[in-house]
């Protein structure tokens, strides 16, 4: 099967200073680090980090392996979750019962005014009302 340059799985196109930009973007150490700390940490310079992500390609792989980062983190967050609503947590637990779809935060609604409604067929008889069902 051959892959195309917009397969977000094809790393291939990439050119090594790409490379090296999306191992550094993608360490979570350089996470809050500026374009400048995280073009060093990459040794390119920012022109090289704009060019990135100015193509399609070099995006989709990023958001990609971005995603596949946290998706390996979500069994641990979520084990991390449920320990400390065992052990007392009122907003862990909330959490967890969410994500299990056991609760729900319910929101008291009120409208202060009034609501208008314009019936555009007020006023017509029934005879007139039946003759405009009729005629479709």
């Amino acid at each position: 099967m051959q892959q195309s340059a917009t397969n977000p799985d094809n790393e291939q196109n990439l050119t090594r200073s790409e490379q090296a930009l999306l191992e550094a973007l993608l360490n979570p150490e350089n996470r809050i680090k500026s374009v400048t700390d995280i073009c060093k940490v990459a040794k390119v310079d920012r022109a090289t980090y704009y060019r990135a992500f100015a193509k399609p390609e070099f995006v989709a792989l990023y958001n990609k392996r971005s995603v596949d980062l946290v998706k390996q983190s979500v069994a641990s967050v979520l084990n991390t979750f449920v320990r400390e609503a065992q052990r007392g947590s009122f907003q862990h637990g909330k959490v967890v019962l969410e994500m299990a779809g056991l609760y729900a935060e319910k929101s008291d609604v009120k409208l202060s005014g009034s609501v208008e409604v314009d019936n555009p067929y007020k006023g017509l008889t029934t005879a007139e009302l039946k003759k405009l069902i009729d005629s479709g």
